[in-house]
């Protein structure tokens, strides 16, 4: 049987929801996130999503949506002090270049 998953928008308590659910927003999100990568600075990130599992069975416990866009030193920083059981999801600036020679 598939358990529900706590899901949080923004760091604040939505709810238990199935996984598919979760996918489904989660899919909305990170188009939301490629869209914004487009104008961000190249030193900059947007963390989209971070999923917490648990660390026996490695089933998703937990996922938080957002839309945060901060420098990539600070998302370090933030990767460092997170539980290893933790994803994060983010994308850098998407934005190409044509070069003339």
């Amino acid at each position: 049987m598939a358990q529900d998953i706590d899901l949080y928008i923004d760091s604040k308590y939505a709810g238990f929801f199935p996984l598919e659910e979760i996918e489904e927003r989660f899919e909305e999100y990170e188009a939301e996130a490629y869209e914004l990568s487009r104008i961000i600075d190249w030193d900059e990130i947007i963390l989209y999503a971070i999923f917490s599992y648990d660390e026996d069975t490695q089933a998703t416990i937990s996922a938080d949506l957002m839309m945060l866009r901060m420098p990539y030193e600070v998302y370090q920083d933030l990767c460092m002090k997170l539980s290893k059981n933790c994803r994060l999801f983010f994308l850098r600036n998407r934005e190409e270049f044509d070069y003339e020679v």
